[in-house]
């Protein structure tokens, strides 16, 4: 086992069979990666513990707020970019704050609980922090690929196979629920690895309701379990975000090839003057030109890109880094 936060081969293999499958139990694990039960659970045990993975539970928008997230490019006065940032991530309502290299210093994501909570924090309170000398806002209008698919690629066919019984689906294609369901995100969406004992005693409900009811949010999409972790633990250096333009027509077809690249992490369709904004992860500066000068399979329909790199993360998915 690596020392010191470091991981060695077998680190990673667990981590890409928990992308896999985020609540598959450790023996299965075990027997995929051809070891024991009892390492493969010293080995989480200490990624958790040290800090360099957490799973958990990306929620779907219908269950957390009433409206879709805001990306946001923030300018900032010199010197006052990290004071910005810490402000933002010091925010109930930002999932994302990175401080970035690009046409902006500061890159966040807003998802208040409500469409006038949103409007309140662009409008009025973020432009109103000390240090903002500008701000420039997209509003997401659907998801089209999220962390919850990302893999690292070092599976083969096979382990992918005996894994698939305890995958879930990357979409959402349930219905609005009620106050149990969103009891249910708020426990697992810190840790999706939860136990169903400790869910049912969280919501003070018998075992089977709450296995119940956690399974057919697993299987509607309305969760989705995830392997949470810096990318430059895993060999990703630069990290990304791409504004990225296309005519409407090819919008499905420039999508489709965008999301099945492997450096996409989220893809959104915007309501901007660009098309998508994309999360992307590359080993390298020279990895991201190779994505910018023509990565996409559709990469003729592409009309504009503007890039953001992120220097450091303070914040991702509701949690200070």
């Amino acid at each position: 086992m690596a020392d010191e936060g470091k991981l060695d081969d077998a680190d990673l293999d667990l981590i890409a069979a928990l992308q896999h499958a985020p609540r598959a139990p450790f023996d299965l694990l075990a027997r995929v990666l051809g070891s024991s039960a009892r390492t493969v659970g010293r080995r989480y045990s200490r990624l958790l513990n040290d800090g360099l993975l957490r799973v958990i539970c990306e929620v779907d928008w219908s269950l957390l707020a009433e409206g879709p997230p805001v990306h946001m490019w923030i300018g900032t006065k010199p010197g006052r970019t990290r004071d910005v940032a810490a402000r933002l991530a010091d925010r109930a309502d930002t999932t994302h704050v990175g401080i970035t290299s690009g046409r902006a210093d500061v890159y966040a994501v807003l998802h208040g609980m409500t469409r006038a909570s949103t409007s309140r924090a662009l409008v009025d309170e973020i432009p109103g922090i000390p240090g903002v000398r500008g701000t420039r806002t997209h509003w997401s209008l659907r998801r089209l690929a999220s962390s919850a698919a990302w893999r690292l690629p070092r599976l083969t066919a096979d382990q992918k196979a005996a894994l698939t019984a305890h995958t879930v689906p990357e979409e959402s294609n349930g219905p609005h629920l009620g106050p149990l369901e969103r009891e249910v995100a708020a426990v697992l969406r810190d840790n999706a690895r939860a136990p169903y004992s400790d869910l049912a005693r969280a919501l003070d409900v018998s075992e089977s309701r709450a296995r119940r009811t956690a399974t057919a949010m697993f299987d509607s999409g309305l969760l989705r379990p995830r392997v949470e972790i810096e990318p430059r633990h895993l060999g990703y250096q630069v990290e990304a975000v791409l504004e990225i333009s296309c005519p409407p027509s090819a919008t499905t077809r420039l999508s489709t090839a965008i999301a099945a690249h492997p450096a996409t992490r989220f893809l959104a369709l915007i309501g901007a003057s660009s098309t998508f904004v994309c999360d992307g992860v590359f080993r390298d500066e020279q990895d991201l030109a190779d994505f910018i000068s023509g990565g996409s399979a559709a990469c003729e329909d592409v009309t504009a890109v503007e890039c953001t790199l992120q220097l450091e993360v303070l914040k991702r998915y509701w949690r200070r880094t």
